[in-house]
């Protein structure tokens, strides 16, 4: 037992001993030394035992020399070809490898080079893997190779293993004993390995991409020869798997949104456009669900972009929970998804899941510490009814949105054919309205504001009219909304305030007595253009005293950039002209915000006015927007006054202006000039009755 176990060590250590091609003139010496020293003792022993006559006994000993000679060139012949042919055994076998891997890219390169790799060193497996996970803690294999088995990529946790010290350090080899060098490796322990070998893989600049390894169950005949293999093919190995990760690069933003993760509108096509075959032979119903963010806008404006973007992936996130793993979510742009439903089988199977995206959407966000509230506004459109092409059901899945949004947002809507005749409608009235300022069609007319004693005409507030050459005059509730939406509010709000104030300037030069006029201001005029410099510009066209200016601009304005929005409305004050706030009471302005807004005027939305002498609520709204406008020295205008009873309950509240269909809707500046023209004729007459009875 004990000489079989003397055996077992030494026959490892003569092969290893026999395969190092770095000893091998000590070899050939060695050889050359225990032959000699065995020939001599044999062969004079020899000669002693048959030759007894020294004449014989001097002719052998001539024999012996030539037969030593003859019988050492032999062996050494021998020994010196065994290793020549080793050695060209391997050089071919390296040349055809060079040959084989230089011709192959991709995952053809991998998995030849690692099928060589174990022919070439007699090795049980061999594997190129690459770093994954966060803070590259993972390795997953882009190819794999055992001579004994097919064996599948696989993925594994870096720590613990050799291959952690081959991306830390560099080169790793160990000849035996694997598990007892890394007892935590459970790879090394499940492949039963002994001998390994590793090499970092380095892209183009310096960073640890992945490693290359060879492993075997028992010690590799050549360890050196795996060493120098590895380094010999680590840089093409390197520069192909870096190839390989762009390649992945490229595809993932060719068909990924590079915020959010998702599909983009590319690969959202793709799938939709193999959905509409599959479903016709499956008899089931693809929907497409168009979703957009209501009021996206108001994060960006007042939190930054950066909570925007995060608030987006969240989004994602939440919508790949509610979905399930057959559908498809992508990020069309902006705050705008598309949902792909591609095995419904009936429409509510579409409102159903409509349903809980809302509902997981209103869950709150929690965004940089802020508790953030989101809704949404989703049009469906199903295959085939609602369009049997990808164009055909997203352009119809768009309207369904946008009547999602005309019914208060925060809900989803079937495409129906009626909306179709309604958006070419849309279309055609945004085409002329390009038209409008153009050709002159754009009209301004004029409410008139008096004081709230109703005796004393003391401004007009300029409303933007359109007097279409075939459909007469468009309600504004048309086409402002879509002037907004397509940015034409910019220059027709530029042409609104250079008219009205050329009109102000012109009564003033006709001998009326001074009146303020006031204009409304858009979102768009005061964020994105150079207002101040405006005003400035049209007051000096015209003439007119900053004094006789209003500008109008709602509370959730100045809310979007409060601190922007105080420079800009303090920069306008400086002007002379003055500010009022519209519509107060109907957005989200913070009190302790208001008192540093340069602000002359609030004026109250007519909805509390409404029912001022019905509802209690309203009237309370009423009573606390005087006198907090009061206390804060401004003044207050209602409007919407269409009753006497109104009119009196403002006049007790002491509000300072009123204006509405009570005294007089908007008027054309023709007849404001006549109404100038009789009021100025009343009060030459002395007459001290209500001016609106008067008229």
């Amino acid at each position: 037992m004990e000489r079989e176990r003397d055996m077992r060590l030494i026959r490892p250590m003569l092969r290893r001993f026999c395969a190092d091609k770095k000893r091998l003139p000590l070899k050939i010496s060695l050889i050359y030394a225990l032959f000699g020293v065995l020939w001599i003792f044999l062969s004079d022993s020899l000669l002693e035992f048959v030759f007894t006559d020294p004449h014989w006994h001097y002719r052998g000993q001539t024999l012996k020399g030539w037969i030593f000679v003859l019988v050492s060139a032999g062996l050494l012949f021998g020994v010196i070809e065994h290793y020549r042919r080793a050695l060209f055994r391997t050089e071919e076998s390296l040349d055809e490898l060079v040959q084989g891997v230089s011709a192959a890219t991709g995952e053809a390169f991998f998995s030849l080079l690692t099928q060589s790799l174990c022919q070439a060193l007699k090795a049980d497996y061999a594997f190129i893997g690459e770093l994954t996970g966060e803070n590259n803690s993972r390795v997953r294999t882009v190819a794999v190779y055992s001579p004994e088995a097919e064996v599948e990529n696989f993925e594994f946790v870096l720590a613990g293993t050799p291959c952690e010290q081959v991306v830390s350090r560099g080169l790793v080899s160990l000849p035996a004993d694997v598990g007892a060098h890394f007892p935590a490796d459970s790879l090394a322990t499940k492949l039963g390995v002994t001998s390994y070998v590793g090499i970092p893989l380095f892209d183009a600049e310096g960073r640890v991409i992945g490693p290359m390894v060879v492993l075997s169950r028992r010690p590799l005949e050549d360890q050196n020869l795996a060493v120098k293999m590895l380094k010999v093919f680590s840089l093409r190995a390197a520069a192909e798997l870096q190839r390989a990760r762009s390649e992945k690069t490229i595809e993932y933003m060719a068909f990924y949104d590079p915020l959010t993760g998702l599909a983009n509108k590319r690969l959202f096509l793709d799938r939709l456009e193999h959905a509409l075959p599959q479903a016709r032979r499956a008899q089931r119903f693809p929907a497409v669900l168009f979703l957009d963010l209501d009021r996206f806008r108001n994060v960006n404006d007042t939190l930054g972009h950066a909570a925007g973007d995060q608030l987006l992936k969240e989004v994602g996130r939440r919508l790949q929970l509610t979905l399930r793993k057959d559908d498809t979510v992508a990020r069309l742009g902006g705050d705008e998804f598309l949902i792909l439903l591609p095995n419904i089988r009936q429409a509510e199977d579409a409102a159903q899941v409509a349903e809980k995206i809302i509902a997981a959407l209103r869950l709150p966000f929690d965004i940089h510490g802020f508790e953030l509230h989101l809704a949404a506004s989703i049009g469906i459109a199903i295959f085939p009814f609602d369009g049997e092409t990808t164009d055909g059901l997203l352009k119809n899945a768009d309207t369904a949105l946008n009547r999602a949004k005309e019914l208060g947002r925060n809900n989803f809507q079937f495409y129906l054919a009626e909306m179709n005749e309604s958006s070419l409608s849309r279309l055609g009235l945004e085409s002329q309205l390009r038209k409008a300022l153009e050709r002159g069609e754009l009209r301004l007319h004029f409410q008139p504001q008096y004081e709230v004693a109703g005796t004393m005409l003391v401004g007009l507030e300029a409303l933007l009219r359109w007097e279409h050459p075939e459909r007469g005059m468009v309600s504004p509730a048309e086409f402002i909304p879509l002037a907004e939406e397509t940015g034409l509010i910019v220059p027709m709000g530029e042409w609104v305030l250079r008219q009205a104030c050329a009109q102000n300037r012109a009564w003033q030069l006709a001998g009326f007595a001074p009146l303020r006029v006031a204009v409304n201001i858009s979102a768009r005029q005061f964020h994105q253009y150079d207002l101040v410099r405006l005003v400035r510009n049209v007051l000096a066209e015209t003439g007119l005293d900053p004094q006789w200016l209003e500008l109008e601009i709602t509370e959730s304005l100045i809310m979007q950039d409060s601190q922007g929005a105080v420079q800009k409305l303090s920069q306008l004050r400086e002007l002379g002209v003055q500010i009022a706030i519209d519509d107060f009471g109907t957005g989200y302005s913070s009190l302790s915000y208001l008192k540093k807004f340069p602000i002359q005027t609030l004026k109250i939305d007519r909805s509390f006015v409404k029912d001022l002498s019905r509802n209690r609520d309203d009237a309370a709204i009423v009573d606390a927007v005087i006198a907090l406008a009061h206390s804060l020295g401004m003044d207050v205008v209602a409007e919407g006054v269409e009753t006497v009873d109104q009119l009196h309950l403002l006049h007790g509240k002491k509000c300072n202006r009123v204006q509405g269909f009570f005294f007089h809707p908007p008027l054309p500046g023709e007849a404001v000039t006549l109404l100038l023209e009789k009021l100025s004729t009343a009060r030459d007459e002395g007459e001290s009755s209500l001016l609106c009875s008067a008229l």
